[in-house]
């Protein structure tokens, strides 16, 4: 691999990381403005979204907060 190969590769890697965490973030606070969090819960989890990138959208998505799961 030529240096120029690596560093393309490492710049799309880094525009797609930016391009999604805004998209990710947006989505779990719009999600979270229409569900039915009381208010300490909602901020939280806002204050997650917007502290740790990417990570904290995900987490908000995997644990899907406020959803009752029935057995």
């Amino acid at each position: 691999m030529n240096a120029m190969g690596i560093n393309l590769s490492y710049l799309i890697i880094q525009v797609l990381i930016l391009g999604v965490w805004p998209l990710l973030s947006l989505a779990a606070l719009y999600t979270m403005q229409h569900s039915s969090f009381t208010a300490l819960p909602q901020f939280l989890w806002t204050l997650l979204v917007l502290t740790i990138p990417i990570f904290g959208a995900l987490a908000f998505f995997i644990l899907k907060p406020g959803v009752k799961k029935y057995s």
